[in-house]
């Protein structure tokens, strides 16, 4: 994944890091296909007050710049669970950059009874039961003044986003195969969930379990940066199907393939859009703040 030479930049160097405002936050539903393709020409790091960036790969699709961190790598323990503080890390490298457009990204179980494995959903919405992580990094990452923040999450992400990302994939995968909205749940990670704990999490209204997607929603609305993210569907949820590892190891390769392919389309998309007013402008700050 790192064969490409990683420069290095602080913000007291002459040189800077090549510039994009869009960035592909890949999880397991892309891994490191997008780093190692050709579509990447660049790979870097950057100091943040928040310390060292994990590794930011830069690269460009039709003239449009972008750019992509894997959450599965080095910004990962060895047991390949992202780590406390490392999304913090990721977004507030993102903040730093002046990323304004975020498409994120995962695989999760299926809840709901109507998703097929390889199936995508474009989650609008989601519960986060990841008590441990950090819930406000407005203030570490913006300063003292941002403590104030206190985002709205109605919608959980950005709609036109959202649009793009469905309208992509269901071009690129069927539209049979995509899921305009769904709830995610948030498990706190480490492990899978048990069969009790999907029984509750479908009786509150689930669709669909995974680790980070909420998280990156909450982030980037924090931030003000648009977000929206493609997840698939590669196992059903524990007690509601059978599964093994030969199941998710079969189904990744399709599932890598296609969310280039989408994800590059989006960011060619996103790049043309009219210049609009971010969604999170109205959303973060309560009106007795501004």
């Amino acid at each position: 994944m790192d064969s490409l030479p990683i420069a290095r930049y602080s913000p007291q160097g002459a040189e800077k890091p090549p510039e994009a405002t869009i960035c592909i936050v890949g999880g397991t539903n892309i891994a490191h296909a997008l780093a190692i393709s050709p579509h990447v020409s660049a790979a870097f790091t950057l100091e943040t007050p928040l310390g060292l960036s994990p590794t930011i790969y830069y690269g460009e699709f039709e003239g449009v710049p972008f750019y992509h961190v894997t959450l599965h790598g080095s910004s990962t323990d060895k047991s390949g669970v992202v780590e406390q503080d490392s999304l913090l890390t990721v977004w507030g490298t993102l903040h730093y950059l002046d990323v304004s457009d975020v498409l994120g990204g995962a695989t999760a179980g299926s809840i709901n009874s109507a998703y097929k494995l390889g199936d995508w959903v474009i989650a609008d919405d989601f519960i986060d039961f990841n008590i441990d992580r950090k819930r406000s990094i407005a203030a570490q990452v913006l300063g003292p003044e941002a403590a104030r923040i206190l985002p709205r999450q109605v919608p959980a992400d950005d709609p036109l986003l959202r649009k793009i990302l469905f309208e992509e994939t269901a071009r690129v995968a069927g539209r049979e195969n995509v899921y305009e909205g769904g709830v995610i749940i948030q498990a706190a990670g480490g492990r899978f969930e048990t069969a009790a704990e999907i029984r509750m999490f479908k009786q509150l209204g689930g669709d669909l379990v995974t680790m980070n997607v909420p998280t990156e929603m909450a982030y980037a609305r924090q931030l003000n940066m648009n977000y929206s993210s493609l997840v698939a569907i590669s196992n059903p949820a524990e007690g509601l199907g059978t599964w093994d590892w030969k199941t998710l190891c079969d189904l990744y390769p399709r599932l890598h393939a296609q969310s280039i392919e989408i994800y590059l389309a989006a960011v060619r998309r996103i790049h043309h859009l009219p210049e609009r007013r971010r969604i999170g402008d109205t959303l973060r700050v309560h009106p007795d703040f501004d």
